[in-house]
């Protein structure tokens, strides 16, 4: 699907490659407008909304997903900068990161696109009663569901490429690999942590 087709997102950032680098560069617009070209305060990017995420190659949406990070859609995509190879990335995220890295190389135009709820005031029930609550939000979950279905439908019941989760396919053999080595880095590491703390 081209993002062109999409009512809702608006465009959040550019993906550039740094030469001789594996942390890819994000981009983020100096000037955001929304889907209907209203101008957006920039806090939008680190605010804690419902928000989804669209990855965008050269046009096409390569990626829908989201989360509930509490340093915004900022927060949400930091990991996709260098795959989180110094810790303990989950397979997605590092596989999502293998696949940008991997794409920008071969000359690709990467774009963020982003798709938000509000937040809304809303009587929320506590123990004894109901609380007003200045800056209650639902689930990005909902969001995401609807954009999957949207995508779905019109593309004749197949996922976004990188959506490899949601297809119930395995991830290429090199990205697993890849991933494998990285867990036991960070397992070596923690041995060393222990060991070093043990002797202090």
């Amino acid at each position: 699907m081209r993002i062109s087709d999409v009512k809702t997102a608006f465009k959040i950032a550019d993906v550039e490659y740094i030469n001789g680098k594996t942390r890819l560069k994000f981009n983020y617009l100096s000037t955001l407008k929304d889907e209907n070209g209203v101008i957006l305060d920039s806090k939008i990017l680190i605010q804690n909304v419902a928000r989804v995420y669209l990855i965008v190659v050269n046009g096409e949406i390569k990626k829908i997903g989201g989360s509930q990070d509490k340093g915004g859609i900022k927060g949400t995509l930091n990991i996709y900068q260098d795959g989180g190879k110094n810790g303990r990335p989950s397979i997605r995220s590092y596989g999502v990161w293998y696949f940008l890295y991997h794409t920008i190389l071969e000359g690709a135009k990467i774009e963020f696109y982003m798709i938000y709820q509000e937040n809304f005031k809303k009587n929320i029930k506590g123990l004894f009663g109901f609380h007003k609550v200045k800056n209650a939000s639902i689930s990005y979950k909902f969001i995401e569901e609807c954009c999957l279905s949207n995508y779905l439908e019109k593309e004749g019941g197949k996922f976004p490429d990188w959506n490899v989760q949601e297809q119930g396919i395995d991830w290429p053999l090199e990205i697993k690999n890849d991933h494998a080595e990285i867990q036991r880095n960070a397992q070596t590491r923690d041995k060393k942590i222990i060991r070093k703390e043990a002797k202090i």
